[in-house]
């Protein structure tokens, strides 16, 4: 009869566990490792983890010149005025995307160095490294 009892209690227990497993694993990917511009909210839903390390080891030819902003200076100046924490946000990646080698710039898209910029910190550091 107790051994009823324990199985029981084994199958909820482990339910749990796993639930709490779960529960925390997602409540890890909230947004708060990202460089999200200011108001943007993160969905788990919209997120997809994409990996773009594998193209350094190619030896691809894009253009280097490229636009990065769908704005220009004067555009981002009057920003300034009306959103500074937008303007911070938006001036610091023109400064990011600007001081990247042309390796790299060669290397990836301006969709991929944003989603970079704004999904994978670590990725990002290393970009900055490359001469």
């Amino acid at each position: 009869m107790n051994t009823m009892y324990t199985n029981k209690f084994s199958k909820y227990f482990s339910a749990f566990v796993l639930c709490f497993l779960i529960q925390f694993s997602y409540s890890q990917t909230d947004g708060s490792q990202f460089n999200l511009p200011p108001g943007a909210k993160f969905s788990i839903k919209q997120y997809e983890k994409i990996d773009y390390s594998y193209k350094l080891t190619q030896n691809l030819n894009l253009a280097v010149d490229k636009q990065y902003l769908k704005f220009n200076e004067t555009e981002l100046l009057l920003l300034k005025s009306k959103n500074l924490e937008g303007y911070n946000y938006y001036s610091d990646a023109r400064d990011y995307f600007n001081c990247l080698s042309n390796k790299v710039k060669k290397s990836f898209t301006v969709n991929e160095l944003w989603y970079i910029y704004i999904y994978d910190q670590e990725l990002k550091k290393q970009l900055t490294l490359i001469k």
